[in-house]
């Protein structure tokens, strides 16, 4: 079983590590106390106003679900 430390790429011993409040196994206390956030992703050269443009005049398939009208359902009135 792999630590559930990001970071780390030991395996778990004989004695695991946990948090009260979390589920995961840590190899050894210094994974289980030191705080690490998966790599962020690279940035984008566009700004977020580009960004929003762009995706405002993309082609409907481009958004990952195709645009179809919704189907209503009325039912006929009861007398």
């Amino acid at each position: 079983m792999k630590c559930s430390h990001p970071m780390c790429n030991r395996a778990i011993g004989l004695v695991s590590h946990r948090r009260w409040f979390d589920g995961g196994l840590y190899c050894s206390r210094r994974c289980r106390d030191n705080f690490a956030a998966p790599r962020p992703k690279a940035a984008s050269s566009l700004s977020d106003d580009a960004r929003l443009f762009a995706w405002l005049f993309a082609p409907s398939s481009a958004h990952g679900r195709p645009l179809a009208p919704a189907t209503v359902r009325a039912r006929a009135r009861k007398f």
